[in-house]
């Protein structure tokens, strides 16, 4: 099979159909992760930012499920499914402006095989799903810049918009301009006399202004959440944490992809990649190394989430779709190195489901108390099923006179309550409310999410899953005058146990300073 031009557009076209028919599928068929489901609740009160995170993917998600109205999965993830489809393209097109179009062909295969960008981002409903949109149209604009003798005021301006709206969803986006700034700083001073470079950066104050307003309102307790979760001053060197976000990117990256991504900069710092100017070649670098080295650094600190620094490692995929093209010349629409790239995505993909799904019981702990701590794979596995047995439970309890209709269901940490709300209380309309710390509660402990709050002598509801095993008992004791022996609901997955739920009933509630 060879290429010419004319079947680039009816390729990529099918690309794209076909990988986000994918998407569609795994957002219909599996349920909402701790992540995604705690994001569904942004939904619930759009505001101008939230706890965690910038706030694009709440605006999002009330967009693609119309209010909250439409209460399935692949709503709710949608919007990440539309983002990666757009995404797609764009890479395709920025490979095809910086190079040619095959070029930007691979690119795009390298994009929809990257598990980061297609499935955390792509089909998974995160910050970084809207965020990876703008991204790669705010590299794509730096790259116009960067390629044309003279400074385009709508590239700069453009920039400036997308690189705004990257941070309205995930507060790496600033690090486009810090790539911006160290590009223009090392190897092309003049153009910081143009004044639309900083029109361009106050567009993106602009759009970020948002975020100001809710943190000054809330005394930047975003900032004050984040910055914990990377201060390295009072740590030592954990070099376990560090292997572990190595083998982290390696895998969210996709394995063969991040090997060819730093023979590609290996390549490129021993001057020996002479594909792509050397103009394109400071931009990809300068948008980023800075994000990967920074995590890197704080990984030998402080445990982080490998996924972070997937916006830099996403924009290095096209290094290696050049590095392809390069290497095979008789112009394969598949070259043998891409059909491994696909080969290792589908099996990855399709062992991944058959896990979350179908794996006999659990990998992780087989405490009786803490059965299935330790495996993810239950935080996306058996919500609806326990949701269905709950309201059995509950119209039980309610016809027996055992609970009130209006009994709360209540949590000490923001998982499993988002599950609860989205799987449980939404269907049994029962209030929900979050009992404990700041840093457990997340966004629970600054919203409330409906106007009646416990009242003294209310009773409550307290679900607890054994694989986030919580004492009640010590707990809730000082909040509730009596708590009952909790019924137990096992919960199977291929025959085996997997874990267990256990459902308190908390009685006459008192508050407490």
């Amino acid at each position: 099979m060879r290429f010419s031009a004319k079947p680039y557009a009816g390729s990529i076209a099918l690309l794209i159909f076909i990988t986000t028919l994918l998407h569609l599928i795994l957002a219909f068929i599996l349920p909402l992760g701790n992540d995604e489901v705690y994001y569904w609740t942004y939904a619930l009160h759009p505001a101008w930012s939230y706890f965690d995170h910038p706030p694009m993917v709440g605006w999002l998600i009330w967009l693609t499920t119309i209010g909250t109205h439409l209460h399935q999965e692949l709503f709710v993830r949608l919007g990440a499914v539309l983002c990666s489809a757009l995404t797609m393209y764009v890479v395709y097109d920025t490979g095809r402006m910086i190079r040619n179009e095959r070029t930007g062909w691979i690119a795009a295969i390298c994009y929809a095989c990257a598990l980061y960008s297609s499935i955390l981002a792509g089909v998974f409903m995160l910050p970084d799903s809207p965020q990876i949109l703008f991204w790669w149209l705010a590299l794509r604009s730096l790259l116009r810049i960067a390629n044309e003798d003279a400074d385009k005021p709508l590239a700069w301006l453009a920039f400036g918009i997308w690189t705004g709206l990257a941070t309205l969803s995930k507060i790496h986006g600033i690090f486009l301009w810090m790539g911006a700034a160290l590009y223009l700083l090392l190897f092309r001073r003049k153009t910081l006399k143009n004044p639309y470079v900083y029109i361009a950066a106050g567009i993106t104050l602009i759009c970020i202004i948002p975020i100001l307003i809710w943190n000054i309102q809330h005394h930047f307790i975003t900032y004050a959440y984040h910055s914990q979760r990377v201060d390295v001053a009072q740590s030592h060197i954990h070099l376990n944490y560090f292997v572990t976000e190595i083998l982290g990117e390696c895998f969210y990256h996709h394995p063969l992809l991040y090997i060819l991504t730093w023979i590609c900069l290996i390549q490129v710092f021993r001057k020996k990649f002479h594909a792509l100017t050397p103009q394109t070649i400071r931009i990809l670098l300068c948008c980023s190394l800075p994000l990967i080295g920074i995590l890197l650094g704080i990984s030998l600190f402080r445990s982080i989430l490998p996924h972070w620094s997937g916006p830099a490692y996403s924009s290095l995929l096209l290094l290696v779709a050049v590095y392809i093209d390069t290497r095979n010349v008789s112009q394969k629409k598949f070259p043998v190195v891409i059909r491994w790239v696909m080969g290792i995505f589908l099996i990855i993909i399709l062992g991944g489901c058959w896990i979350i799904m179908d794996y006999p019981g659990t990998f992780g702990s087989h405490d009786p108390m803490e059965y299935g701590s330790g495996d993810f794979t239950l935080d996306m596995y058996g919500w609806r099923k326990i949701g269905q047995q709950f309201q059995q439970v509950y119209q039980h309890d309610v016809q027996a006179g055992l609970m009130p209709k209006d009994a709360f269901i209540v949590a000490s940490k923001w998982f499993p309550l988002a599950h609860e709300q989205f799987y449980i209380s939404y269907y049994t309309r029962q209030p929900v409310q979050g009992i404990g710390a700041v840093d457990d509660l997340h966004e629970y402990a600054i919203w409330r999410p409906q106007a009646r709050q416990l009242q003294p002598g209310d009773d409550a509801y307290c679900i607890v899953p054994s694989n986030y095993f919580t004492d009640v008992d010590a707990h809730f004791s000082m909040w509730f005058q009596k708590i009952d022996t909790p019924m137990i609901i096992q919960q199977y997955r291929s025959g085996k146990l997997a874990r267990k739920f256990f459902i308190y009933r908390l009685h006459h509630f008192q508050p407490h300073d």
